[in-house]
């Protein structure tokens, strides 16, 4: 028996069988296991935006955004296992198990600085027309090296008036002196005629009669000036002040935060202004700081313009939907808690960097010199102050450019346009024309290149793009805005992505022949996944 070789290859294909069987077996765990994890890592993706797709619909519907809806945050853990739970049923083929399901970490609206709202703005405008540049924004800021020599150019001139004013002042005190010394020896002598008395008051006479003869009323143009600047702007820009939007709002809870304690550069014309005071308006002058957006600017962050235009009102654009302050985009400027506030403070602004352009235009106009000159010669005169004439010319100059600038802030409130640099073709106000001009609010005239009131706004915003405050004003807007309709809305609470760690229990799919390395008859995988929008 021992020498017959029958039955060999049977027994051989027997114990080659049970080989190949396990081997097959192993394959087919091991795709089973490769398919159950494959399928528990894509459930707890659809999981992931199955609890995303509860946005916050307001939201979106208005801003275009995409953030989690605050209601649901406390729902994310429970609607995942929910979905999860869903995906297998008991009828599957697999079945693999979520044991622990745990939210790790979360990322808000105003994390990163706004960071993520940008993400979100740019992802939408990217869907938007954003090839056309806005020249004349391009036109504004080409103007601003033009605006800072103005400002230069008027400080120095406040600087040359306020030392003739002083060393004027000590030749008066000098000349008194010496005048009232003679005085006392004609006295003692008997001195002094009837020619000697009649002299001054005929000079004044012919002085006075000068001035009247050149249609110039100084004081109603005075007295109009001071009560525009002590009533305030917003009196004489907005054609009718009561209706000016009062809503006001709360600050506190914002995700601006301090917004409300900013110091504005907006703040330089609260209170009253004289044009006498040289040392107020050289403080003026030199508070006033034209911004310029650097190259990045312009080239990377331009969408946040178009965008706020397209989702936020103005006072010259009201938005269609209900809103917790009507000028919206005047609050990302200047950020105070009512739009009457906002409104001035932008206000204020346009009026410091039209007087700016003004000024600088108006100082070197040769025209203008010879005017000015022998009207501050003629007033002067009348004062019995002669030497003070350059002083009297600058102040001449600096009002009548603040009055052109109060007619041009008119007109931008109006809905019109004004040249962005003016020209002796576009200049309105001259010392003849300026009450009446003053009194009936323009009109102004039309240059080659205007701006108008939103071109200006844009100006503003522009400056402010290198700075996060910006975005953080429009989530309080956004947040003031929702919270209409949800009162507890908070952009703080709104995530942007989220990330969950979550353990599977995965059976094998022969329960004699578990997974290799594994006891029990399946294994357990940790799976990690980060869900943003």
């Amino acid at each position: 028996m021992l020498r017959r070789e029958e039955g060999q290859i049977t027994v051989f294909v027997a114990l080659l069988f049970f080989v190949l069987m396990g081997v097959s077996l192993c394959v087919l765990e091991g795709m089973y296991s490769f398919s159950e994890s494959a399928l528990a890592e894509s459930a707890i993706k659809g999981a992931g935006n199955y609890v995303l797709a509860n946005y916050n619909r307001s939201l979106f519907d208005r801003y275009h955004l995409f953030f989690l809806d605050p209601r649901e945050r406390e729902q994310v853990e429970q609607d995942g296992k929910a979905y999860l739970s869903a995906s297998f049923g008991d009828n599957s083929f697999f079945q693999p198990s979520c044991s622990r399901l745990e939210v790790t970490e979360e990322r808000t609206a105003v994390d990163e600085d706004g960071l993520y709202l940008r993400h979100q703005i740019r992802e939408w405008m990217k869907y938007r027309e954003v090839a056309k540049a806005g020249e004349t924004l391009k036109e504004l800021f080409a103007s601003v090296a033009d605006i800072r020599k103005g400002d230069d150019l008027a400080k120095a001139d406040m600087s040359k008036a306020e030392n003739a004013i002083a060393k004027e002042k000590e030749k008066s005190e000098a000349k008194n002196t010496e005048t009232a010394g003679e005085g006392r020896e004609k006295d003692s002598s008997g001195g002094g005629g009837a020619d000697d008395e009649k002299e001054p008051g005929g000079d004044t006479e012919a002085r006075e009669k000068a001035a009247g003869d050149t249609g110039i009323r100084w004081k109603e143009i005075l007295e109009l000036l001071t009560n525009i600047t002590r009533s305030g702007i917003l009196v004489y820009v907005t054609d009718d002040i009561g209706a000016v939007s009062q809503l006001s709002v709360s600050v506190e809870g914002l995700p601006s935060g301090s917004a409300a304690s900013e110091k504005d550069a907006a703040d330089f014309f609260s209170g009253a202004l004289s044009f006498l005071n040289v040392d107020e308006w050289k403080k003026i002058l030199s508070d006033i700081q034209a911004e310029e957006g650097d190259s990045r600017v312009l080239s990377d962050e331009f969408y946040l313009l178009e965008y706020i235009e397209e989702n936020f009102g103005s006072y010259v654009r009201k938005s269609e939907e209900e809103s917790a302050l009507l000028y919206e985009t005047e609050y990302l400027i200047a950020g105070k808690d009512s739009d009457r506030a906002n409104l001035k403070a932008v206000a204020d602004r346009m009026l410091g960097l039209r007087f700016l352009a003004n000024y600088a235009y108006l100082s070197q106009d040769g025209e203008w010199k010879t005017a000015s000159g022998s009207a501050a010669a003629v007033l002067t005169g009348i004062l019995g102050f002669p030497q003070a004439r350059k002083a009297v010319q600058v102040l001449l100059t600096a009002a009548v450019s603040f009055g052109e600038s109060m007619l041009d802030v008119h007109a931008l409130f109006s809905g019109e346009e004004v040249p962005v640099i003016k020209d002796d073709s576009t200049w309105n106000l001259t010392l003849e024309n300026a009450a009446v001009l003053l009194k009936n609010r323009g009109p102004v005239k039309q240059g080659r290149w205007n701006a108008g009131y939103e071109d200006y706004l844009k100006l503003f915003l522009a400056s402010r793009l290198a700075r996060n405050r910006l975005l953080f004003r429009m989530m309080d807007i956004m947040q003031l805005n929702v919270a209409l309709e949800q009162p507890d809305f908070r952009m703080e609470d709104c995530l942007f992505a989220f990330r969950w760690e979550a353990d599977f229990s995965c059976g094998g799919w022969l329960t004699f022949f578990p997974g290799i390395g594994q006891h029990g008859g399946g294994f357990t995988m940790e799976l990690e996944r980060l869900n943003s929008y």
